[in-house]
C-alpha cells in the first residue's frame, strides 16, 4: 500500500467562477436548468488541458440541493453570466480519491478511506471553516465512461497543515 493509499494532495488556487447557488439536481439538469445554460456558455469557461473546470458540493449539509460552479475566463462579467453570478472560490489544499458514482457503498467507503487517512496524517488535518466544503467532480464522461461500465467521481476533501 503507497503512503498516499491511492490518493493525492493538491492546492486549488483562487479562481473566479460562475454559480449556479444552491439548487436541486432536477432543476440544475432540468429543461431551462444551470446544466443546460452551461452547455451553451463553454465559451466562457477557463480551457483547460483535460476534465472540466467545475465542482459540486452541499452547502450546510443540505443533502437536497447542490451548489456547482464553473471557472470562468478573467474577462467575464456578470452581464455574461446572467442570471447566474460570479464568486470567488477561495481554493485550498484538498486530498482527493476517486470512486464510483453510481455505487453509493463505493463513494462511502472512499470517502471513509479518506477521512481515516487524514485523522492519522502527521501533516494534515481537516480544513472546516465557513464557505470550505468537501466537493466532488465527474471525469471521464463519454467514452472512458462506457469501456469502464461505471462513471468516476473525484471526491475533494478540505486538509490544511496541522498547526506544530
Amino acid at each position: 500500500m503507497t503512503r498516499l493509499q491511492n490518493m493525492r494532495v493538491i492546492e486549488i488556487p483562487l479562481f473566479r467562477a460562475v454559480t449556479s447557488g444552491p439548487d436541486t439536481f432536477a432543476s440544475l439538469f432540468g429543461e431551462g436548468g444551470f446544466g443546460q445554460w452551461l452547455g451553451a456558455h463553454g465559451h466562457l469557461f477557463k480551457d483547460l488541458i483535460y476534465a472540466h473546470p467545475d465542482f459540486m458540493w452541499h452547502e450546510e449539509d443540505d443533502s437536497d440541493r447542490t451548489v456547482w460552479i464553473w471557472a470562468i475566463k478573467d474577462d467575464v462579467t456578470e452581464a455574461d453570466t446572467a442570471p447566474y453570478k460570479i464568486i470567488e472560490f477561495e481554493g485550498g489544499m484538498y486530498l482527493v480519491a476517486t470512486g464510483d458514482e453510481d455505487d453509493p457503498k463505493d463513494l462511502n467507503d472512499t470517502i471513509k478511506g479518506m477521512m481515516k487517512w487524514i485523522g492519522k496524517s502527521k501533516v494534515f488535518e481537516s480544513d472546516h471553516r465557513p464557505g470550505h466544503y468537501g466537493m466532488c467532480h465527474m471525469t471521464g464522461c463519454g467514452a472512458i465512461q462506457k469501456a469502464l461500465g461505471f462513471a468516476q467521481q473525484e471526491i475533494f476533501l478540505p486538509v490544511k497543515l496541522k498547526e506544530r
